[in-house]
């Protein structure tokens, strides 16, 4: 692990969102995580685990949702909150990643934030209506509201993952796993249904900063056609990896694939 690791609290006055940083370099890296069961507080290790590749050449901030959720949450106000706080925590111009439902959020950071982007990773997301992406978060949002959370753990893994089969997990992951604390049903449906507030097509082209486009090729939660729909509307490709799914940002090969766009 990281030496010079740091969790802690933002505070609003009507709310507080934790963070963290990790990594040996200096060049603010920000990752937008996805959606999420569990909340980012008590799972650093995993996380510097998850993206060891990238703290060693980059500062890595992570920042996680507001708490108390509104009502209702649009993945342009996430931005909104990832943006006031990396302000707060000092960093003024980074490059972002976003995953899954994160790069719907770092769209918007690039689109409302630009100097505080220098370049921006989109992994496995979408710029508007998936249908595919629709689909699963009816299925879950329904799941969360009969407060069914262990049954979508296990759907979200077997989609996260497939083709391929989810990992082993060892006792040590497994103890890890176990001291994340979870969102509430109602906070994870809220989360959830965010997903379909996110509009951005229209206005990709309004992106000034240099933008990688990545997915893997058979997603079974965001369609890749997705990724490709992004890429065109920027002037640009998707980079496609076939044989995987969701999880293709977590791979050696993936990430060394986003270390090569964001060093050069």
């Amino acid at each position: 692990m990281f030496s010079n690791t740091k969790e802690g609290t933002i505070r609003f006055l009507d709310c507080q969102m934790d963070y963290l940083v990790f990594g040996k370099g200096t060049d603010p890296l920000v990752i937008v995580q996805g959606l999420n069961l569990t909340r980012l507080k008590g799972g650093g290790k995993l996380q510097q685990m998850r993206y060891k590749l990238y703290g060693e050449h980059f500062r890595v901030y992570m920042i996680d949702r507001r708490e108390p959720l509104p009502e209702v949450i649009t993945v342009k106000e996430i931005a909104d909150d990832v943006a006031q706080g990396l302000k707060t925590l000092g960093v003024s111009r980074a490059y972002v990643m976003g995953n899954s439902q994160g790069g719907m959020i770092a769209q918007y950071l690039a689109l409302n934030y630009p100097k505080l982007v220098k370049k921006l990773v989109l992994n496995v997301t979408t710029s508007g209506v998936d249908p595919l992406l629709e689909k699963n978060v009816r299925e879950w949002a329904e799941m969360a509201s009969e407060g069914r959370l262990d049954d979508i753990s296990a759907e979200m893994t077997e989609k996260f993952y497939s083709p391929n089969p989810a990992p082993s997990v060892s006792k040590a992951m497994e103890i890890l796993y176990s001291k994340q604390l979870r969102h509430s049903p109602e906070e994870f449906r809220m989360l959830t249904e965010a997903c379909l507030s996110c509009d951005t097509y229209d206005r990709l082209k309004e992106i000034k900063c240099p933008v990688k486009v990545m997915a893997g090729k058979q997603d079974a939660i965001i369609s890749s056609e997705s990724s490709v729909k992004i890429a065109e509307a920027l002037g640009t490709e998707a980079c496609l990896f076939e044989g995987l799914g969701h999880a293709a940002y977590e791979t050696k090969e993936y990430q060394k694939k986003v270390l090569e766009f964001l060093l050069d």
